[in-house]
């Protein structure tokens, strides 16, 4: 269940242009492609990898590290890693809660699970390489 990699992070702002201009001008990053969402927000990127996702956060809203919270802060890590199954089972044998998605047309599972302070982390995992197949739709109703 080695991790592979650091996919991003993604940061809930009000200050969505000043915060966009920090990681541009300050850090380095460049703004990139993002997919059409429902609300505004930026995918920066260093190279070919979008590594800070900025998005809105909600003015009455506590902390995002407060699990109940969709204001200001750390949103979530995103990771990316191996042995979907083990994963699992490691988190199972060890009582974590999860909850488990798919998503890009089924192409990724991923497992968000909340770290001992709150901060939300995302596990993915590529799901032809893990062996998880595309469910079938459910038959139509009569």
């Amino acid at each position: 269940m080695p991790i592979t990699s650091l996919n991003h992070i993604n940061i809930r702002t009000l200050l969505m242009e000043e915060t966009k201009d920090f990681y541009v001008d300050v850090v380095g990053l460049t703004i990139g492609d993002r997919p059409p969402f429902d609300t505004p927000g930026y995918w920066l990127y260093c190279g070919d990898q979008p590594i800070v996702h900025l998005s809105p956060s909600e003015p009455d809203s506590p902390p995002r590290t407060d699990p109940a919270g969709m204001g200001d802060g750390l949103d979530h890590v995103g990771l990316f890693a191996a042995d979907l199954r083990g994963f699992e089972a490691n988190l199972k044998r060890r009582g974590v809660a999860y909850d488990r998605r798919r998503v890009a047309d089924g192409r990724v599972v991923q497992l968000f699970l909340y770290d001992p302070n709150g901060v939300l982390v995302e596990v993915g995992f590529d799901a032809a390489v893990e062996g998880v197949r595309k469910e079938k739709p459910a038959p139509a109703m009569a």
